[in-house]
């Protein structure tokens, strides 16, 4: 599938015109992204994570060799280096508002309150 897409890409380039496989595509990238994010339960977003995924499969389909590899393998690595990436991203956001909040936390606890006369 991957491989028609690509030869009907080049002659894209000449011709415009849509690509009859790209609907079939996105659709199996669909199923490949669900079943990653569900199978590895990333605790992230879903659907921002899922969007994510789907631009950077895009953004890489053009990279993708078929004489180096097979298009699964090479998809699910893509697909969970960058799920990595968003986890790790949100993890540490979530440190960062954590730290801060108790941060705060603490100096509202050492003030003083303002006594009214």
């Amino acid at each position: 599938m991957i491989v028609l897409y690509l030869k009907h890409d080049k002659k894209k380039r000449k011709k415009k015109g849509p690509n009859p496989f790209e609907n079939e595509l996105m659709a199996l990238f669909d199923i490949l992204i669900s079943t990653i994010l569900e199978s590895f339960k990333f605790s992230v977003d879903s659907d921002d994570a899922k969007q994510e995924c789907f631009l950077l499969v895009i953004k890489k389909l053009r990279n993708f060799d078929p004489d180096h590899g097979s298009a699964f393998n090479y998809f699910t690595t893509v697909i969970l280096n960058n799920l990595r990436l968003v986890y790790t991203k949100k993890k540490k956001y979530d440190k960062k508002i954590a730290d801060l909040f108790e941060i705060r936390k603490e100096s509202l606890e050492n003030t003083q309150p303002i006594k009214n006369p």
